[in-house]
């Protein structure tokens, strides 16, 4: 029982795993919808200024309890 369960969590870590690293690629790949659009010269604002995330602090703290919650109940 414990030795299956064992494997249970080193295939859900192994997955998780797995799963950041194929968000890290994607994320360090260029956005292919920024690469189609023509390059324009936007003078109304610092264009050095790196583009503001499309999520909020609340949508962070959101998914920060969702895996400690994901967490806790694989290891209860």
């Amino acid at each position: 029982m414990i030795s299956q369960q064992r494997e249970l969590r080193y295939a859900a870590s192994q997955a998780f795993i797995e799963s950041l690293d194929q968000l890290s690629d994607r994320l360090s790949q260029p956005d292919p919808a920024l690469a189609a659009e023509p390059a324009r010269r936007d003078t109304s604002r610092d264009t050095t200024r790196a583009r503001s995330p499309q999520f909020t602090v609340q949508d962070l703290e959101d998914a920060v309890a969702d895996i400690e919650q994901f967490t806790q109940e694989r290891s209860a």
